[in-house]
C-alpha cells in the first residue's frame, strides 16, 4: 500500500526521471445489492465443496477444484481479520460461485455490473461470484480479489444489511485487501489531471461504468476511509456498532467521528484536490512521458502473465488428479 505522506511529490519527481504517462485501467471487484433469481441456484454440473469452518459453501466446475480449494483456504485465512476488524463476532453462511466462464459468470450478475468486474459481492443473499476468465488477465493477485469481496460480504453482517455509502463500503474494501498500490497512485493522479473529482455524494450508489471515471471513484473512496481510520485508529469497530444499533448510516458516523458526512467530505475533497490535481495536470500536458507509459504497461503485462499461468497449473494439475484417480 502507497505511503500516505509525500506520494504526490514522489511520484512527480519519478515522472520526471523516466517519464510517464496513464496506464490501462485494471478491473476491480463490484458489490451489488440486487441478485438476479439465477444466482440463487447452482449451475447444472458444479460440484460443491464446505470450507472447514462451514461458513463458506462453493461451487465449482469440476475442472476448477484446485481453484475451488485454494479459493476456500483464502476465505478460512482472510475471514478472521476482516471479521476482527469490524467487530463481527461470527460468521453466518457465505455462498462462492466460481462461474465457468463469462457466459455463466453473466447469468449470475444479470448485467449488473460492467464487463470489467472480475467477481462480485451481493450482500442481501451474501452470494460471491468470481469470474473465471478474467482471473486469468486480472493484473490484481486472486489473494487480494478474494479479500475485497468479503470484506463488502462481512461488512453487511455486521451492520445488520444497513445500507451503508458505496464509497465507504469500496473504500473499506480496499483498505482490507491492500490492493492500493504504486500503480494505482500514478493513474489516479494521470487520470485526475484530466478530469474532474467526484464528490463523495456522487458516489453513494453504482459507480460509473466507465473504467476511467471509476478509477477515480474508486480512488476517493479508498482516500476517504483511509483518511478516516488513520486519524481514529480503532474507529472501524465503533463506527460499524453505531451503524447497526443506529440503523443509520450518517448518524452512525457523526457518532464515531464528531463531524457529518457531508463536511468530512467537503475536507477531503480540497485535501485530495490539491495533492493530486495539479501534478496530474502537468502530466497530462508533457508530450514526451511515454516511456514511463510503457513500463507500467509492461508491469501489467507480466503480471497478467503470472495470472495466466496460475490458471493453467490449475488446470493441469486437476487433470493430473483425475489422471491418477481414474
Amino acid at each position: 500500500m502507497a505511503k500516505r505522506i509525500g506520494t504526490g511529490v514522489l511520484l512527480l519527481l519519478a515522472a520526471i526521471a523516466i517519464a510517464a504517462a496513464p496506464c490501462p485501467a485494471a478491473p476491480r471487484p463490484a458489490a451489488r445489492e440486487n441478485v438476479p433469481a439465477a444466482a440463487e441456484s447452482v449451475p447444472v454440473g458444479y460440484q460443491v465443496l464446505k470450507t472447514r469452518s462451514g461458513s463458506f459453501i462453493i461451487f465449482y466446475p469440476p475442472q476448477f477444484a484446485k481453484m475451488a480449494r485454494e479459493t476456500g483456504t483464502l476465505l478460512e485465512e482472510s475471514s478472521g481479520e476482516i471479521a476482527g476488524e469490524l467487530g463481527l463476532e461470527s460468521i453466518a453462511v457465505i455462498k462462492v460461485i466460481i462461474a465457468s466462464d463469462l457466459k455463466a459468470f453473466e447469468t449470475l450478475h444479470g448485467g449488473a455490473i460492467p464487463a470489467w468486474g472480475i467477481a462480485f459481492a451481493d450482500v442481501e443473499s451474501q452470494v460471491l461470484g468470481i469470474n473465471v476468465d478474467l482471473v486469468a488477465r486480472e493484473p490484481r493477485r486472486f489473494p487480494t480479489v478474494v479479500r475485497h469481496e468479503l470484506s463488502h460480504l462481512l461488512l453487511a453482517q455486521r451492520v445488520g444489511r444497513v445500507r451503508v455509502p458505496t464509497w465507504f463500503m469500496e473504500g473499506l474494501a480496499m483498505m482490507q485487501s491492500g490492493e492500493w498500490d504504486l500503480s494505482d497512485e500514478w493513474r489516479f493522479m494521470t487520470t485526475a489531471g484530466a478530469r474532474d473529482l467526484p464528490y463523495l455524494k456522487e458516489l453513494d450508489g453504482p459507480f460509473p461504468r466507465s473504467a476511467e471515471r471509476a478509477a477515480l471513484s474508486y480512488g476517493m473512496s479508498y482516500f476517504a476511509v483511509r483518511k478516516l481510520l488513520d486519524e481514529r485508529p480503532g474507529s472501524l469497530m465503533t463506527l460499524t456498532a453505531f451503524i447497526r444499533d443506529t440503523g443509520d448510516f450518517e448518524s452512525g458516523f457523526e457518532s464515531t467521528f464528531g463531524q457529518t458526512a457531508y463536511d468530512f467530505a467537503g475536507k477531503l475533497y480540497v485535501e485530495v484536490d490539491r495533492r493530486y490535481k495539479t501534478a496530474g495536470t502537468i502530466l497530462n500536458a508533457a508530450p514526451y512521458w511515454t516511456a514511463a507509459a510503457l513500463f507500467f504497461v509492461a508491469v501489467y503485462l507480466v503480471k497478467r502473465a503470472r495470472s495466466r499461468r496460475r490458471l493453467e497449473r490449475w488446470e493441469e494439475e486437476e487433470a493430473r488428479e483425475r489422471r491418477i484417480w481414474y
